[in-house]
């Protein structure tokens, strides 16, 4: 900063302000943390108030009395603040108004100091932990000489190249009076690198990746808990794009304070709730087993199942019932029990398996697997109704499959069991259920519809030539015949327990049967 006015210049050509004094003169050492306020501008060399005589006599010359009044006033309002700041001068937030150069830098180099010395970020998470970033972390310095000798030069003449008369420092002065003029420090230098790198410290200490939700096991002998899942977890984030702005302005500032760091969520892409979506019971059809089935055949049954219960089937894949239980063969397990073939019960090693496979086309229909091959009985089953059985044969050249397919988008599980009443444990039953995607609102029924009833044909004789009924010819048999009938069957759809549509699935024909009456061919002799 330079002295006030020095005067006029030799010539009395009009007022010359000296040059300002070398900024070095003013400028202290200074450290890195901590700095020493310049010292006051040197006094002015010759007296302002011998200048002012000096104009004033010329004034008066020139001007007479009425001028040198003025150029008396101008020079008294001027005068008083020689050596103080101008009114309304502010750096970093200090008044400075009528403070000596000295003064005024005194507070101002003090606050700074103490600022820069004091001054921190404190890094906070939820768990208690800090991290602390100070003006020697980043390499902060301020330096508010600049700020100062802007705020000086208000009302007096520091540019010796470029020198103000005592009429613009009065300017300065009255404009000083009617508006705030506030000045602020400069940031000499920041490293903000290390913000940057601590941050990104933090985000790595915080980042904790979720996990998805798993089908770890698939136990279709546990009907009431079939899946085990790996529960999902969440994880965590730490996002500091906004930290790093907040810092920033807390440096620019320097305002010290505590930012809490707060972590945001991050879900998995499959939870648990949304993977048992996909493991839903579809269907559970069951059929009851008569109590007048034999063991051998109740074991046909259970063995068929042993090779279903279990299976996965992914989407678009087919089941085979046949593939799938093996032939129906004493090494593979089978008995001999009764059967139906060709429209009359007889014995057949793996009898009973057809109760099996219609149970099965029970849960697959309405589960809204897609059907390929199935056929009815010949005659009426005991354990569903007419147009609900599906039929199955593994004898050469005349092979019976059922056969369906997952159109369903996701894979489906199947469990398979013969399973005891709940109130008697000899009252048994066959039970099948499908798993897969959640149906949601919709469900599938199976329907009949009686299109025609068949009348049974007049009886028949025939002689019983092997004697499987009757032996002598005096003996007869009757065995029962039956009416015949003609079924649809539909599958119906519901949403919300409401009809949408109702597809015919079959027209199956059983076929009537007239009485068998056998007449024995052996005659009786006498005596015997």
């Amino acid at each position: 900063m330079s002295d006030y006015h020095r005067g006029l210049n030799r010539s009395g050509a009009g007022y010359q302000p000296p040059a300002p004094a070398p900024a070095k003169a003013r400028r202290p050492a200074q450290s890195r943390t901590s700095k020493r306020p310049p010292s006051a501008p040197p006094r002015p060399k010759r007296s302002l108030k011998w200048q002012f005589i000096k104009l004033l006599l010329v004034l008066l010359l020139l001007g007479g009395a009425i001028g040198g009044g003025y150029v008396w006033k101008t020079y008294s309002d001027v005068s008083q603040y020689a050596n103080v700041f101008a009114s309304n001068i502010s750096v970093d937030g200090i008044d400075l108004s009528g403070l000596t150069w000295e003064e005024g830098s005194s507070l101002v180099w003090a606050q700074v100091n103490a600022k820069q010395n004091g001054w921190y970020v404190r890094l906070k998470n939820d768990a208690g932990e800090a991290k602390s970033i100070t003006a020697e972390t980043l390499g902060i310095s301020f330096d508010p000489t600049a700020a100062l000798e802007a705020a000086w030069a208000i009302g007096h003449d520091v540019d010796a190249d470029n020198r103000k008369s005592i009429f613009e420092l009065n300017q300065e002065l009255e404009a000083a009076r009617l508006q705030t003029n506030a000045f602020y420090s400069a940031q000499q230098s920041a490293d903000t690198s290390a913000i940057d790198e601590i941050l990104q410290t933090l985000e790595n200490a915080a980042y904790r990746a979720p996990t998805d939700a798993q089908i770890l096991g698939f136990n279709p002998d546990d009907t009431a808990n079939p899946f085990t899942f790996q529960y999902e977890t969440y994880g965590q984030r730490l996002d500091t794009t906004a930290v790093r702005e907040q810092i920033l302005e807390m440096v620019n500032t320097l305002q010290s304070g505590e930012i809490l760091l707060t972590t945001e969520t991050l879900a998995p892409s499959v939870t648990v709730d949304e993977l048992s979506q996909t493991v839903s019971l579809r269907f559970r059809a069951i059929t009851p087993i008569s109590t007048s089935s034999t063991e051998a055949r109740t074991n046909n049954i259970r063995t068929a199942f042993s090779r279903i219960n279990g299976t996965v089937l992914q989407d678009g894949q087919s089941f085979s019932f046949n593939d799938t239980t093996g032939r129906r063969e004493l090494e593979n397990g089978y008995q001999y029990a009764i059967e139906y073939a060709y429209g009359q019960e007889q014995w057949g090693v793996g009898g009973g398996v057809c109760q099996a496979s219609s149970t099965m086309y029970l849960a697959a229909i309405q589960a809204g697997l897609t059907i390929l091959e199935r056929k009815p009985h010949s005659m009426a089953v005991s354990y569903t109704e007419y147009g609900m059985d599906a039929t199955v044969s593994d004898t050469r050249g005349r092979e019976i499959d059922f056969v369906f397919r997952n159109d369903t988008g996701s894979p489906v599980y199947i469990t398979a069991h013969v399973i005891s009443s709940s109130s008697n444990s000899r009252r048994l039953s066959c039970e099948v259920r499908i798993y897969g995607q959640t149906l949601g609102a919709t469900r599938y029924e199976l329907v009949t519809d009686l299109v025609q009833t068949i009348p049974k044909p007049d009886p028949v004789i025939k002689e019983d030539e092997d004697g499987d009924y009757v032996t002598y010819v005096d003996e007869t048999e009757t065995i029962k015949g039956r009416e015949g009938y003609v079924v649809d069957a539909y599958l119906v759809t519901y949403e919300n327990n409401v009809e949408v549509s109702r597809v015919k699935v079959s027209t199956d024909t059983y076929p009537e049967r007239a009485d068998t009456i056998y007449v024995g061919v052996t005659p009786r002799y006498e005596g015997y």
